[in-house]
């Protein structure tokens, strides 16, 4: 089963427009100097989503695998 999402603290946007993401998170996801992040928004819902470039393809491999699980249920159910 999944982990509960975990809180990291906040940060704020400076002059240049850029962020520091909380020690915390860093440490936690081993971010370190020169890792490239993807940045994903989502306009209507204003939620943005960060990922470590070199897990992207695993992180839509398990969504892809999710969405399958989901429309073999659904099929199951008749829905």
């Amino acid at each position: 089963m999944h982990k509960k999402p975990e809180f990291f603290g906040s940060t704020t946007v400076g002059e240049r427009g850029q962020i520091v993401l909380p020690a915390k998170l860093r440490k936690a996801f081993k971010i370190g100097r020169g890792d490239k992040l993807i940045v994903i928004g989502h306009a209507h819902t204003q939620n943005i989503v960060l990922f470590k470039a070199e897990a992207m393809d695993e992180f839509l491999e398990m969504m892809t695998e999710n969405i399958r699980h989901i429309r073999t249920e659904l099929k199951k159910r008749g829905d």
